[in-house]
């Protein structure tokens, strides 16, 4: 009985050690999967579901240790003041809803989450979370293709508006979404010393500004493409590549105008759109309560060309709405905390993709997002993303300069 009592120890012990080994990976391979959800599901509340079913489920076991080690960040703080506040002004939202209060409390805690396992997932094992994050990037380049070919396969091409495939519901969240990855491309093919992986990526970047411009999204374009020349700027060390880089970009883009100037002719007939009188009269209603706000969880209503919205169409100005001075106060300092620590990690790891990220998101933002604390839809990917990137790496305990050939470029910790 004693050596059977020690057999079955030995097994407990094995089954546990596996367990350790494997988990990491599993919760790899799930986050990886969430961030491709935008393409492979249809319906817009599948990333939703999966995280909250699959990912945090997964991150459960990783939250406290990854809050532990991360709350002390700048930017982890400011993004605790501004979270708190707009939960709290939903206590004077009107009407009070407490059924979507604890919902958006709910996605908060995922949002943690979310940090909470990147952080976890940088730690363990930083050259398989990059990698990750590379086969991710190809993904996310064969579903903009696909979206272009399946699209126009039906449709008139190219004055059409394209609409990609996957679960986001309109061509902007597509083009945003696709414009991250098109920076993590950019980073992987300036770090990548393989010609046929830097070629392919290249034409990965190529086809991520295809879907802004086919889609004519007017701001996502415009956004990266500010954001890769100021990637290029930054990271080419040589000003004579930053110049062939520059020529190139400008190249493609007259490429673009004189094979396909229907698309430009689209874009400029749609002329200011009703954006104007949006912010017109968000702003209205906006300074009828300008220092706390209407409330987080209040729905903004707003008639403009004969049509209801009920969203500002600009992410500063949807926060002024609900939080008033303080919410945006809280939330420009977050914005201006994450901005600053990105700069400061490119600077001392010679490595400014995180950076670039926070000004695509910046100049979108101007025209689109409707609330952060949100579902996961572009917002996440947009915003949240990058903050999860930086708090994680900045918090790591690795902080040698970088030698990998990743956009993060730092050395695996296992």
């Amino acid at each position: 009985m004693e050596r059977k009592f020690k057999l079955s120890e030995h097994t407990v012990l094995t089954f546990s050690d596996k367990l350790k080994r494997v988990f990491p990976f599993l919760l790899l391979s799930a986050y990886g999967v969430f961030l491709c959800s935008y393409f492979i599901f249809e319906d817009y509340s599948e990333p939703y579901r999966f995280f909250a079913r699959v990912v945090f489920v997964l991150g459960i076991f990783v939250f406290i240790g990854g809050i532990r080690d991360t709350w002390r960040h700048p930017a982890f703080l400011a993004m605790a003041s501004y979270m708190t506040y707009l939960l709290l002004s939903g206590l004077w939202s009107d009407p009070l809803d407490w059924y979507r209060l604890g919902q958006k409390l709910t996605i908060s805690i995922y949002i943690l989450s979310f940090i909470a396992i990147t952080y976890f997932l940088t730690q363990w094992n930083r050259s398989f979370f990059e990698h990750m994050l590379l086969l991710c990037t190809l993904v996310a380049a064969v579903a903009a293709a696909t979206s272009i070919v399946v699209f126009y396969s039906g449709n008139s091409f190219p004055a059409t508006r394209l609409m990609g495939i996957g679960s986001l519901t309109n061509i902007n969240e597509f083009a945003n979404v696709y414009g991250v990855f098109a920076l993590l491309a950019m980073a992987f093919a300036l770090r990548s010393p393989q010609l046929p992986l830097k070629i392919l990526l290249l034409f990965a970047v190529g086809a991520f500004v295809c879907v802004a411009w086919f889609g004519q999204s007017r701001t996502a374009f415009t956004s990266l493409l500010i954001a890769l020349l100021a990637f290029l700027g930054l990271m080419l060390r040589a000003k004579n590549l930053w110049y062939l880089a520059t020529l190139a970009i400008l190249a493609g883009i007259v490429a673009l105008t004189l094979i396909f100037p229907d698309v430009l002719e689209q874009a400029l007939l749609r002329g200011e759109g009703l954006r104007p009188p949006i912010w017109t009269e968000a702003w209205k209603q906006a300074i009828s309560r300008p220092v706390v706000g209407h409330g987080f969880i209040s729905e903004i209503s707003i008639e403009a060309g004969e049509q209801h919205f009920n969203t500002a169409h600009n992410a500063y100005l949807q926060v002024f709405w609900q939080g008033g001075a303080i919410g945006l106060s809280l939330f420009l300092l977050l914005l201006l905390v994450a901005v600053r620590n990105a700069w400061s990690w490119g600077r001392q790891q010679e490595d400014y993709t995180v950076f670039c990220m926070f000004i695509f998101a910046a100049c979108v933002m101007m025209t689109g997002v409707d609330t952060l604390i949100a579902r996961p839809r572009d917002q996440w990917m947009l915003f949240w993303f990058p903050l999860a990137l930086l708090i994680s790496y900045q918090s790591s305990t690795s902080r040698s300069p970088l030698h990998s050939t990743h956009p993060t470029a730092a050395r695996a910790s296992s």
